[in-house]
């Protein structure tokens, strides 16, 4: 009964390594790229903002030297509701150069994280290998044992 119970627990803790072996290489396969793609989409927002800036800029440019020579009252409220459009993009900017900044720290910090997923996923995949290696040993030793008594006894009759 003991050797039984000693053999569910073996096939149970098997069943437990085999689930967690597979949760790290899930784990290891998204890790990396999950953040890589959350960088490359703040750096496209980024990049955006960046290129609405730069036309609005340009547009208030051209659009401040026309009002200025006009030198009316709308003319001067134009001036400085472009000035203000291009203040809240300014501010759109930073916020996105900021989430960049963020998404790229956090995509930093994951490539030496992924190195140690990757390496505990080749050292759990090692010991499985060395695992089922013991196992083939082990029973081989125990048929050899087997053949050895059936011998024996034999020879004892």
């Amino acid at each position: 009964m003991a050797r039984k119970s000693a053999r569910d627990l073996l096939d149970e803790l098997e069943k437990q390594f085999h689930h967690v072996q597979d949760k790290m290489n899930k784990v290891t396969r998204g890790y990396l790229s999950d953040h890589q793609k959350e960088y490359k989409k703040a750096r496209d927002t980024y990049r955006n903002q960046k290129g609405k800036l730069a036309k609005a800029t340009q547009k208030v440019s051209s659009d401040v030297e026309r009002f200025r020579k006009s030198g009316t009252r709308v003319a001067q409220n134009q001036i400085k509701k472009a000035r203000a459009v291009a203040t809240v993009l300014g501010e759109a900017l930073g916020e996105a150069r900021e989430i960049m900044n963020t998404a790229q720290s956090k995509l930093n910090s994951a490539k030496p994280f992924d190195k140690k997923l990757k390496a505990r996923a080749r050292a759990l995949a090692a010991f499985e290998r060395d695992w089922e290696k013991k196992q083939k040993d082990a029973g081989k030793a125990r048929q050899d044992r087997t053949k050895k008594r059936k011998v024996a006894t034999k020879k004892k009759d």
